[in-house]
């Protein structure tokens, strides 16, 4: 994180697009952190692009803010922000990752995200993952010392048309329960509300071998087509 992003942070234009390029854009925000404490921030305008400014300072320093943090904006309105700050990709229950390519078979969980009463090192754990309110399974399993999603996860990648670069911000539930957000390479979060369930295509990962196409039945896992979607809920910055 240089001495500006300590000072002023840029927004991403995607998501000024949507807040704030209109007459009646706040001039001021408040900034919400976890612990309840609230800060007044200025929102300044030059050569096109939106600044989080005066008062983005006493953000930073409450926070600890440093390089490599990711910030996660989520607007209670269009003058409210509450902020979520991951430190080594992880804040609480929560962490995010980067999907390096669309081939990944293997999305690593950080350990202080894991269930103790788990024995992950077995070969039949499978958890749920919500994206938008539609459940897939991927399968958990322990390769190289690391624990994380394998078989199964493939299905998100593709069904959503995920790409590489984008942010994936997980919150674990109850036991192996995941609740998924995906934000695109810009930042901004992408609303899967719209996605439209079509045909079920693949049955739920819950042996060792995948079937083969003619035994896929008894279907959990479904077929979606990705509809162009304009409405951003969140984003996020990278310091």
């Amino acid at each position: 994180m240089t001495r500006a992003d300590e000072v002023l942070l840029a927004i991403p234009s995607d998501a000024a697009s949507k807040i704030l390029d209109n007459d009646n854009s706040p001039k001021n925000v408040i900034i919400q952190s976890h612990d309840g404490r609230e800060f007044n921030v200025s929102i300044s305008e030059a050569k096109g692009k939106h600044f989080f400014f005066h008062g983005w300072s006493n953000v930073v320093k409450h926070l600890q803010l440093k390089e490599g943090c990711l910030v996660l904006f989520n607007p209670i309105d269009s003058s409210i922000f509450k902020v979520t700050h991951f430190i080594d990709c992880v804040f609480q229950s929560s962490f995010w990752t980067s999907l390096l390519s669309t081939k990944s078979n293997f999305i690593n969980i950080p350990e202080s995200i894991l269930a103790n009463y788990f024995d992950y090192t077995a070969d039949d754990i499978i958890s749920i993952i919500d994206v938008g309110n539609k459940i897939f399974h991927a399968k958990i399993q322990t390769l190289f010392g690391k624990v994380g999603f394998s078989i199964g996860f493939d299905v998100i990648v593709t069904l959503f048309h995920l790409e590489p670069g984008c942010y994936l911000i997980f919150t674990r539930g109850f036991g192996n329960y995941f609740h998924l957000r995906i934000l695109g390479k810009n930042g901004v979060e992408i609303n899967y509300s719209d996605v439209q369930l079509d045909e079920t295509i693949v049955a739920p990962i819950d042996v060792l071998d995948e079937p083969d196409n003619d035994e896929q039945n008894n279907i959990r896992v479904y077929k979606f087509h990705r509809m162009a979607s304009k409405d951003f809920v969140s984003f996020n910055i990278i310091l």
